[in-house]
């Protein structure tokens, strides 16, 4: 990104993502390829931003759903998911103001 200004203004983009909420949206409304689309794009985006714990997680997550059925067993994977989504968004939230 080349300067750490720049790393910190795309880090707190991603507190304005819609990924992770609309991912819990497809599950809870069992959309299993909205869901799959939402998980592959929250890998794309942590690993793009160097997110690495929640891009990993994601990764695991993004292939359970990837045959599109949710009776994989997915909810260790997306507590995974939840737990590091909740430590970048706390971590972001804690960088010095712009």
């Amino acid at each position: 990104f080349g300067s750490e200004n720049m790393v910190k203004k795309f880090a707190r983009k991603f507190l304005n993502d819609k990924t992770y909420p609309n991912l819990l949206a497809a599950l809870e409304a069992q959309d299993a390829e909205g869901a799959f689309r939402m998980a592959h794009t929250l890998k794309g985006i942590c690993l793009n931003l160097g997110f690495d714990r929640l891009g990993e997680a994601s990764i695991h997550l993004t292939e359970l759903l990837r045959p599109r059925d949710l009776s994989v067993g997915y909810t260790p994977a997306l507590a995974a998911v939840e737990q590091e989504y909740e430590r970048t968004v706390h971590a972001i939230a804690e960088l010095d103001p712009e």
